[in-house]
């Protein structure tokens, strides 16, 4: 991890630019979208054994706070609160993976909430480890970033787990939008992705199945997927419905458009992982 990296990153604790919010001097009052401050907060970290074949036992870690205000959020009660959980430092976080991997993790996982907001504080922690590392960083995020956040982690991550949940409408009754907060979401996600993909990174993206979204998210989803060669994808089939979830997205994923989806997936040619 270079020094300097640390420092630029350490810059956006006081005028943040990480994601498209720009949210610029509000982080340093905690006012912007995510109402993440100077302190990164952890839900929970553990080791985890629901994540994908090639990653489990992962370390987990759960940062609080989310550039996203999803509708259906099954994390709500971290995610939308940016102080849940506990305060800790970089250096406390390294000796926890250390660890993590003495009991056998294979992967260390930075998740949310999203952990975008976080990108500082994991730079200093991933700089805190240094040869001490053993085993792949993750970054397992909505994607909704900007460019200056790409350029930090470059170097840093060695596998990227982007969500695409949403289709391609745009404007204020898109899913993106309506359903997740995020102007200009595709537009944002898949440059995003594409640019770490052309760079040579390694990508896995998910998609998560949602009720009543197979022709507006998935089917656009999985075509835009099977044009870019080398990306692996894991299709979320455990949708499940939160208490506030209204239209639609209260409903259980039906059985029909998760086999649509994996029929779909096999005529592109993707390339699934489990």
């Amino acid at each position: 991890m270079n020094s300097s990296t640390v420092q630029a990153a350490a810059l956006h604790l006081e005028d943040c630019h990480l994601c498209p919010h720009h949210c610029g001097p509000a982080r340093l009052s905690a006012q912007g979208v995510c109402r993440v401050g100077q302190q990164s907060y952890i839900a929970s970290e553990m080791l985890h054994l629901g994540e994908e074949t090639i990653l489990r036992p992962a370390h987990a870690i759960f940062f609080s706070g989310c550039t996203a205000t999803c509708s259906f959020c099954t994390a709500a009660n971290f995610a939308f609160r940016p102080i849940y959980g506990v305060a800790v430092t970089p250096q406390q976080l390294a000796e926890r993976i250390r660890q993590r991997q003495r009991e056998g993790a294979r992967s260390i996982c930075f998740i949310g909430g999203d952990p975008a907001p976080h990108i500082p504080f994991i730079l200093e922690t991933l700089d805190c480890l240094g040869a001490a590392r053993q085993i792949p960083a993750v970054f397992n995020s909505n994607f909704y970033l900007s460019a200056q956040a790409l350029d930090l982690l470059a170097g840093a991550i060695d596998l990227y787990l982007p969500d695409l949940k949403f289709g391609k409408a745009t404007g204020p009754q898109s899913c993106g939008e309506l359903l997740g907060g995020m102007p200009d979401y595709w537009a944002v996600v898949t440059g995003c992705i594409e640019h770490v993909w052309q760079t040579g990174e390694r990508v896995m993206v998910r998609h998560l199945l949602m009720p009543g979204h197979f022709d507006c998210c998935t089917r656009p989803i999985l075509h835009w997927l099977a044009q870019r060669q080398g990306i692996a994808v894991s299709l979320l089939t455990q949708y499940l419905a939160p208490v506030h979830a209204r239209g639609s997205l209260a409903a259980l994923l039906p059985a029909e458009e998760i086999r649509q989806a994996r029929i779909l997936a096999a005529q592109l040619k993707l390339e699934l992982v489990q």
